[in-house]
């Protein structure tokens, strides 16, 4: 368990969480109309919004550099002769951190909502889920026969790989969508935190495949 990793895990959270709290309070519905209930947690960051380069900082770039310092210890952590789908899958999931980042360096244009900026901001958060999906099943499905990563690593990053997607894409059609974006987030960098502080078991022969 790398002490390193688990603080920025637990960095990322916090920052994410406070960040989005605070710049959401500066923003009452008499002010520019935002409310956390139907706005997208981007809103906060799109051009033309006060402190907006401060908030993508604050709320996508730092806590998303932070999980994937946290993330990244997964890939030289797997022994030798481990099955290519945990190799890859540790790799993604590193990418669907950065990606998180990246939905604060390409904004949100509020003047052309389907615009090339939201276009872009799109695509980032899209790649963010998508990685994250992808990584989380690949690596349980690579650890399920090595002794590396307990069994419960495995089972909670399979659950992550199939909730988190399903809270980005389909839980908008019987919840509002920015209620769903707001638990993907949370749950995400959940799992980040616990998955940077999970305790490795003692390695084994690893399957191969």
């Amino acid at each position: 368990m790398n002490p390193y990793a688990r603080m920025a895990g637990h960095g990322a959270l916090v920052i994410f969480v406070v960040s989005a709290a605070m710049f959401g309070a500066m923003f009452g519905e008499d002010s520019v109309g935002f409310s956390h209930r139907t706005h997208p947690l981007a809103w906060l960051g799109a051009g033309g919004v006060p402190r907006a380069m401060l908030f993508n900082l604050c709320t996508f770039v730092l806590p998303g550099v932070l999980a994937a310092v946290a993330l990244w210890p997964l890939r030289p952590a797997l022994p030798h002769g481990m099955r290519w789908s945990a190799r890859i899958g540790a790799q993604m999931v590193v990418l669907s951190a950065l990606a998180f980042a990246a939905q604060g360096v390409l904004p949100l244009d509020l003047e052309n909502p389907d615009g090339t900026a939201g276009g872009l901001h799109a695509v980032a958060w899209t790649a963010w889920w998508l990685a994250f999906s992808a990584g989380a099943l690949a690596l349980a499905w690579g650890l399920q026969r090595t002794a590396t990563m307990s069994r419960g690593f495995v089972a909670i990053t399979a659950l992550a790989g199939l909730v988190i997607p399903m809270l980005a894409v389909l839980a908008p059609l019987w919840m509002p969508n920015a209620l769903a974006q707001r638990m993907a987030f949370v749950l995400w960098f959940v799992w980040v935190v616990w998955a940077a502080g999970c305790p490795r078991s003692r390695p084994s022969a690893a399957a191969t495949g």
